[in-house]
């Protein structure tokens, strides 16, 4: 009985520590109190999920562009009068997250930690990590306070490990700047920003994401675009439309197309089409199927979770069978001594035929 009572006791200790962890990690992520001794007293605070006073917020634009849900900002005072402030943006998905680390950064994309992927101007940093958004801006703090400060927000927000959109990874290596990457989860954005980070003039669709970075090869420049649609038959339809009609932002550049699958690519600028074709030519696209049924299980049935039924549906099959093929195997055994011993009886060497012992009195 204590034995129970202790191993009782232990459990409940070990879900709320695993509570309370889930909790640390949801909730607030800025650090906490005396985490840092460089940061003094906190001078400004708020939070908001209202998406009109993104109006009076810094890139509130983009946030919107993109799928806003929820901004945070928190500024510190540290030593020597300097200032830090923390910015976490809660975006629509990881997509979003990337595409407003590729349109604000001011350096190279890095991978992470701090985040999935970082960008560093010293002392500034932003990092993506899943679909958040953290920007820290340290006014005279140190770049080393700067990274500390990031990889705790980094860990408070838990492990995301997400990936760049599967659009980027069709970006053709041949010629290809990373650092002018630039990606639209939406032609939304891709309005807004697209002057301002130097992409050219599309003939936008109402349903595309868009992925542009600049080339250059045999001292000959431009950009190519990657436009993706939701299937082959609506990019067939953009193709065909492109034809003849090709954006061209200066006089004596060239435009390339080619589509893959549901992919449009399209180069602009003072290629030859030699140099144009090696750095189209690698765009390919592949379609895959994979098995999804485990994921798309319901959680409960039944008022049971769906991973206890399943367990206990899949040990009363195994039971069953197992059972099924020990009354066939004792069926088997029993034919076969039967079949002996009918053998034996039918021999003439048997003393008795018929099976009897008989008592003889004399």
């Amino acid at each position: 009985m204590k034995f129970i009572v202790l191993a009782f006791c232990g459990a409940l200790i070990a879900f709320s520590t695993a509570t309370a962890q889930v909790e640390l990690v949801t909730g607030n992520c800025f650090p906490a109190e005396l985490e840092f001794q460089e940061l003094q007293k906190i001078t400004s605070e708020e939070s908001f999920a209202n998406p009109e006073r993104l109006s009076k917020v810094g890139d509130g634009r983009l946030f919107s562009d993109v799928g806003f849900e929820k901004y945070a900002k928190r500024v510190y005072s540290t030593a020597d009068s300097a200032s830090l402030s923390i910015e976490v943006v809660t975006l629509l998905d990881s997509r979003a997250a990337y595409s407003t680390l590729t349109l604000l950064r001011e350096s190279n994309l890095q991978d992470g930690p701090p985040g999935d992927f970082f960008v560093k101007s010293s002392p500034n940093l932003q990092f993506s990590q899943g679909r958040v958004w953290v920007r820290i801006r340290g006014n005279g703090a140190s770049e080393d306070l700067v990274r500390r400060i990031a990889i705790s927000v980094s860990n408070r927000l838990g492990s995301q490990q997400s990936k760049p959109p599967a659009l980027v990874a069709h970006m053709p290596k041949l010629g290809y700047d990373s650092s002018t990457l630039r990606y639209y989860p939406g032609t939304k954005a891709f309005e807004d920003y697209s002057g301002i980070v130097g992409g050219a003039t599309l003939r936008l669709s109402s349903d595309m994401e868009i992925a542009q970075a600049r080339y250059s090869s045999d001292n000959r420049t431009g950009t190519l675009s990657l436009l993706n649609f939701p299937t082959a038959e609506v990019a067939e339809d953009y193709f065909s439309g492109l034809s003849g009609h090709e954006p061209s932002p200066k006089a004596g550049d060239k435009t390339y197309l080619k589509r893959a699958g549901p992919i449009v690519a399209l180069l602009v600028g003072s290629f030859d089409p030699g140099t144009a074709d090696k750095i189209l030519r690698p765009i390919q696209f592949s379609y895959s199927i994979r098995w999804v049924y485990e994921k798309n299980r319901p959680k409960t049935i039944w008022g049971i979770p769906g991973s206890i039924l399943s367990t206990v549906v899949k040990s009363l099959f195994f039971v069953l069978l197992l059972g099924g093929l020990s009354i066939i195997v004792g069926i088997g055994i029993a034919l076969l001594r039967f079949m002996a011993r009918k053998r034996s009886e039918s021999s003439p060497d048997h003393p008795d035929k018929n099976g009897m012992t008989r008592l003889e009195m004399r």
